[in-house]
């Protein structure tokens, strides 16, 4: 081969190394505000599963709370019961 058809097909391989370079950019790019917006994504999301467990620890705190407001009129009602029927 000659020096001119080398120097051709160096220059081809280069223009396609450019350009495929290029594409690889736009892809690094693409994939960048892809992670971009996940991680924003997951962020909110990591947000309310945080909200939501501060929400069901209050639900338990008051569920217990009424709960045991429950069992203490179960009782005060079962002693006034035993009350009344000894008065029968």
């Amino acid at each position: 081969m000659d020096d001119n058809k080398v120097a051709v097909l160096l220059e081809d391989l280069r223009a396609q190394f450019r350009f495929f370079g290029e594409g690889l950019d736009g892809l690094r790019n693409e994939l960048k505000e892809l992670r971009n917006d996940t991680n924003r994504r997951l962020d909110n999301l990591e947000n309310k599963v945080t909200n939501l467990s501060m929400e069901f620890k209050t639900f338990q705190v008051n569920n217990k709370q009424e709960h045991e407001q429950l069992i203490q009129a179960i009782k005060e009602t079962d002693t006034e019961v035993r009350e009344l029927k000894r008065i029968k």
